[in-house]
């Protein structure tokens, strides 16, 4: 007779979780969870130096540095370490050269915008900048208005020539700058600058003695502005003498004995300022007036 054997009951089925899973006695290591505990794969993130890691010899990669060169870490000995070569790239040239730098030359970094001082009369400075080509550009030009022109009239001071002047056709008259009675006259041509006229005595006057060996007036005068002919003045009995006669005489007075000819001193004398250019000796009302003249000795009054 057979003997029939029960069946077993068959359990209803169950999940294992990951956290049941680390709860058996016997710990399991799950990749991810912790870069110093691996199964021999990479860490998600790099681990730190001198961490402790399984899988000798392991390496790893996380991307590149600012100099191009890999960022590594590598297992070994049971500790991770840093394989990353040490990024020392030379420093990055100033944006803006010190000196204003050609339109067209090559910059850097791209959109830098570089301002310069022009002259001083200028306020306003150039700005350049960076294009995205790699070449300067001048983004605002600064044209430099030209400076106000002089005050009109004659200045102080004789300008030169070639100077800007504000009054074409302006005349303006120096004494004392040439080498004879005559002033320098300066006019202010059409083309706005200041050009010497052509009638200014720019020939070198004759010598003292030309004028002194004058015998006439005419004579005196052929000679030029630098020799004037001078008439006697009325002078009193005692102080200044009247000049001894009619004669010709330089026309710049002297001041000392050395600017006379040899054979005279520098004389103060009386003259009469109506006849001097008569020949004739014709006065006018006036008849005295003080002049430094050469003269022979034998005409010096002493302390005159």
């Amino acid at each position: 007779m057979a003997i029939q054997k029960k069946r077993k009951v068959l359990r209803a089925p169950f999940v294992v979780t990951v956290a049941a899973a680390a709860s058996f006695a016997g710990a399991v290591a799950l990749p991810g969870c912790d870069p110093t505990i691996t199964d021999g794969s990479c860490p998600e993130t790099r681990p730190a130096t001198g961490s402790s890691c399984e899988g000798e010899d392991l390496l790893c990669n996380y991307g590149e540095d600012g100099c191009g060169s890999p960022i590594e870490s590598r297992c070994a000995d049971g500790t991770w370490q840093d394989l990353t070569a040490t990024c020392n790239p030379p420093p990055p040239p100033p944006a803006c050269p010190e000196v204003m730098p050609a339109a067209g030359s090559a910059c850097s970094p791209i959109g830098e915008l570089c301002s310069y001082d022009g002259p001083p009369d200028c306020p306003e400075p150039t700005i350049l900048r960076c294009d995205d080509d790699g070449a300067w550009s001048v983004t605002v030009a600064v044209s430099c208005n030209p400076p106000p022109p002089p005050p009109p009239g004659c200045p102080e001071e004789v300008p030169e020539i070639g100077s800007a002047c504000s009054q074409p056709g302006e005349s303006c008259a120096y004494h004392g700058v040439l080498d004879c009675p005559e002033p320098l006259m300066l006019t202010c041509g059409d083309a706005g600058t200041w050009s010497e006229a052509k009638d200014s005595c720019s020939s070198p006057p004759p010598p003292p003695e030309d004028c002194l060996e004058a015998a006439t007036a005419e004579e005196c005068s052929g000679l030029g502005p630098a020799c004037q002919w001078l008439v006697p003045g009325c002078a009193e009995e005692t102080g200044t003498p009247a000049l001894p006669a009619v004669g010709c005489f330089p026309s710049v007075a002297c001041e000392v004995d050395t600017e006379c000819p040899a054979g005279t001193l520098c004389q103060e004398v009386v003259v009469n300022p109506c006849g001097s250019a008569s020949s004739d000796g014709a006065t006018c009302a006036a008849c005295g007036m003080y002049t430094n003249v050469c003269v022979p000795p034998s005409a010096v009054v002493p302390g005159g």
